[in-house]
């Protein structure tokens, strides 16, 4: 190859690597083109794989007509004869060649049947993957043909790189879609919606959040199930230098021992039964952003000195892999579990502990923040009725009275289950809170009197809300034979959480096995 073809090879892959978007290089690679031969017309045409050919890009006089950048090639016979020249041809054709001539009137048409063309195919390995379309003022010479055909790879790699920008885009596009549609789904109108009681029960929390959250320092986050510890961790990520990188969660306590590493770290293919393929672990896939280890305290000891590892060095080895690998990922920790006395006992290694509680942050339980009850409460009406797409029912003095003398063993997440049925059992048109809570209530007068003009309100009086509480609980225990967890469950029934549904069993001093084999209580 010549200095001066060598020097044109290089200004098009300079100009290729400047823009991913071919309709913004398309002004550069013609100037190129044209200090080689008098080219007046350029046009790219791309093979997706989908039995379809289509103009990727075009110039003539500063524009590509209207029906080349619309139309796709889908027709059998004129793939057939696409196909037929590339076939025939091996890297570049000429206007003399009849094949050339049928698949050029394939590709743009009559118009050009007279006129000086050349087309290149553009090749890799695994087959035909576009056609470089050159409309010429003047036959070309052997010199210039060559100097042509030498620019296929830049011209191909152009190609490729517009498609793979198209089809990130379509992801992104429907990335977004998702997120919208799962958004509402949740009764959301963004993922990073205000923080209820950032002026109220979690001042102080808050305030250590935004103290830690520009530095790099791992985070102990502690506090009951349901408290809020991943809101309260996705407020850390996204107040971070971070919060363009990723948010992870990755709970614990779910892994079955036996993948722990394998989920954490990664594996090699063939490092295992069903080991088919290679696979990033959590830490990997976090790069750059934060992971949230919730519910840490359920690690086994041996995973425990692996992210002790990671911690210390920032270093992981995938199952399967003689090599280390570096991460850069910021951990955020969680758990109900009191740590210090699990130090204490042998089962939570102690170095591990000083690691991850760098900067601890202690949540308070939903009853040392009774005063944030009522913005809570009215949170979650608004998202229930947005989930479901009703009305926002009246949240009523009277009703916020019941919430907080209400004792929430399972806090924040509890309250959120227990207004979503308030609202489904209210028809979007009031709060059915007693009987959300587990005890029936009388309906208002308004819409009593539209759907049960002679209903009678049949709940006990002087019954305080605990007793009746339980009275339901034990009269479902009985229904379930004791059952409290599986498909068929008193939690099922009363869709709450297990552990939610066991903790009120305790502060109820209810007992599930005197229930079972029994037919009532």
């Amino acid at each position: 190859m010549t200095v001066k073809a060598d020097k044109h090879l290089l200004a098009l892959w300079t100009e290729a690597g400047k823009h991913a978007v071919l309709s913004d290089l398309m002004p550069s690679l013609i100037e190129v083109l044209r200090e080689i031969a008098r080219i007046d017309e350029l046009y790219l045409f791309a093979f997706n794989g989908a039995d379809e050919w289509r103009l990727s890009g075009g110039w003539r006089d500063e524009h590509v007509p209207e029906r080349l950048s619309q139309q796709a090639i889908t027709d059998a016979s004129a793939l057939d004869t696409i196909q037929r020249w590339a076939r025939a041809t091996a890297q570049l054709s000429e206007q003399s060649d009849a094949r050339h001539r049928a698949a050029l009137k394939v590709l743009l048409g009559s118009d050009y049947d007279d006129g000086i063309s050349l087309l290149i195919p553009l090749r890799r390995d695994t087959g035909m993957l576009g056609v470089a379309v050159l409309i010429c003022e003047s036959a070309c010479t052997r010199s210039q043909c060559e100097q042509l055909m030498a620019l296929a790879e830049p011209l191909l790699a152009c190609i490729e790189n517009d498609q793979q920008l198209t089809h990130i885009q379509r992801l992104r596009a429907k990335a977004e879609a998702d997120r919208q549609n799962l958004l509402g789904r949740l009764g959301l109108r963004s993922i990073s919606e205000n923080i209820v009681g950032v002026d109220g029960g979690l001042k102080q929390v808050m305030r250590r959040v935004n103290q830690v959250a520009p530095s790099p320092a791992g985070v102990l986050i502690l506090g009951e199930t349901g408290a809020g510890k991943e809101v309260i961790a996705r407020a850390i990520h996204e107040r971070s230098a971070r919060h363009n990188g990723p948010f992870l969660r990755v709970n614990c306590g779910a892994l079955p021992p036996e993948l722990i590493d394998s989920e954490l770290f990664g594996h090699e293919k063939g490092s295992f039964t069903g080991a088919l393929a290679s696979r990033r672990g959590w830490f990997e896939r976090a790069g750059g952003g934060t992971l949230f280890l919730d519910e840490v305290g359920e690690l086994p000891p041996a995973a425990q000195v692996r992210l002790l590892r990671v911690l210390q060095d920032g270093i992981i080895q995938k199952v399967g892999s003689e090599h280390d690998v570096q991460v850069d990922v910021r951990v955020i920790a969680a758990t109900h579990r009191d740590l210090p006395k699990m130090v204490q006992e042998g089962s939570f290694r102690e170095d591990l502990w000083y690691r991850l509680a760098v900067f601890p942050i202690i949540l308070p339980t939903l009853n040392e923040r009774l005063d944030d009850i009522e913005d809570l409460a009215k949170h979650f009406i608004q998202r229930a009725a947005m989930r479901m797409g009703v009305p926002v029912p009246p949240l009523s003095a009277a009703d916020v009275r019941n919430l907080k003398r209400y004792s929430w063993p399972g806090n924040i997440r509890e309250l959120g289950s227990v207004l979503e049925r308030a609202v489904i059992l209210g028809h979007g048109e009031y709060l059915d809170l007693e009987m959300a809570l587990g005890a029936p209530s009388p309906k208002p007068r308004a819409v009593l009197n539209q759907a049960s003009p002679a209903g009678k309100n049949n709940a006990p009086e002087n019954e305080s809300l605990e007793a009746v509480i339980a009275a339901h609980i034990k009269h479902i225990l009985t229904e379930t034979k004791g059952r409290v967890d599986g498909p068929y469950g008193a939690a099922k029934r009363l869709d709450i959480n297990v552990s939610t549904l066991r903790a009120k069993l305790r502060r109820l001093g209810i007992d599930a096995n005197e229930f079972k084999n029994n037919e009532q209580f």
